[in-house]
């Protein structure tokens, strides 16, 4: 695309103006923040340390762990305030200091992955939770404050007001339209400029209005509301993909997030996991005006993942 193109998602309430040519800007600021490094002695994720910390799950033998799951020590909510109920617990998602996800095997993630499916399905439990979060933060621009590779898992019963419109108007759409948005976005997306890879299982493209610089979305083909539901083909075949996309990101030295809502009482959702890859800082025009300058079309970002 040549020139700027305002795009609306009306289901996602976001307004995003594609302007690649941002591209071409002079900076004097670098993009990358100075990368940051924890001593190994140091690292409260590392099994010297860690082994001392009362678990919530562990995988593995108790002194060769694959994958740790802890409480946060400095939550943001808690089980005993009624004022902000919920939990947050870190998933160490190896023992490895230095070994970043995209750099663990496939059954490595696989295992993780049936990590978030384990701790969703206990948390379910808690009729108080109304809303779960799995997310990770990787690089000092995306919100990471410790190396060691984790993710985390967030719980609460305040459900975000932007998840009950989302999911008012994904309802809406499949009482006019007889089907679920996200069941044909992946019909009407299936080999367009957008799209990046499919198997029987799961799809991966670029959204038409991307938020962010190399947006992704990864969603199974089947219609499922949370990732405790997925199977162990379907596992496979998201731990692949996300693999996949995530070495690409860490290739080009991009800090990001991904993550994934799950409504625990809404049984129609259709799960999906997004990644977002923060290399552009939001500065005072999208502060201002809530209008999103992507620099990066999402058909120049599906050829990115392609390569």
């Amino acid at each position: 695309m040549n020139k700027p193109e305002i795009r609306q998602d009306y289901i996602h309430d976001r307004a995003v103006l594609i302007a690649p040519s941002r591209n071409k800007r002079p900076h004097q600021f670098g993009r990358e923040l100075p990368s940051f490094t924890t001593p190994k002695k140091d690292c409260p994720f590392c099994p010297q340390n860690v082994n001392k910390v009362k678990d919530v799950l562990t995988i593995g033998p108790r002194n060769k762990w694959q994958i740790k799951v802890i409480k946060n020590i400095y939550p943001i909510v808690s089980l005993d305030n009624p004022k902000a109920y919920g939990t947050q617990e870190v998933i160490i998602e190896t023992p490895e200091h230095e070994v970043g996800l995209a750099e663990l095997n496939q059954e490595h993630i696989e295992q993780v992955i049936k990590v978030f499916q384990k701790r969703t399905t206990d948390l379910s439990k808690n009729k108080r939770l109304r809303y779960i979060l799995i997310f990770k933060n990787y690089g000092g621009r995306a919100g990471a404050s410790i190396q060691h590779s984790h993710s985390q898992i967030f719980s609460t019963a305040f459900l975000p007001p932007h998840i009950m419109d989302k999911l008012k108007r994904a309802e809406e759409y499949e009482i006019r339209y007889g089907h679920c948005y996200y069941c044909d976005l992946i019909k009407k997306e299936k080999h367009g400029p957008r799209w990046i890879w499919d198997d029987k299982y799961f799809a991966a493209f670029t959204p038409y209005a991307s938020t962010y610089n190399y947006e992704a979305w990864l969603i199974p083909k089947r219609h499922l509301d949370n990732i405790a539901a997925l199977d162990q083909k379907e596992i496979k075949s998201l731990a692949y993909i996300l693999k996949k996309m995530l070495a690409r990101l860490d290739k080009d030295n991009l800090p990001y997030n991904f993550y994934l809502h799950q409504v625990i009482e809404y049984k129609e959702e259709h799960l999906y996991l997004r990644i977002a890859p923060r290399r552009d800082v939001w500065a005072g025009l999208e502060l201002g005006s809530r209008l999103i300058v992507n620099t990066v079309s999402p058909e120049e970002a599906a050829k990115f993942y392609r390569k």
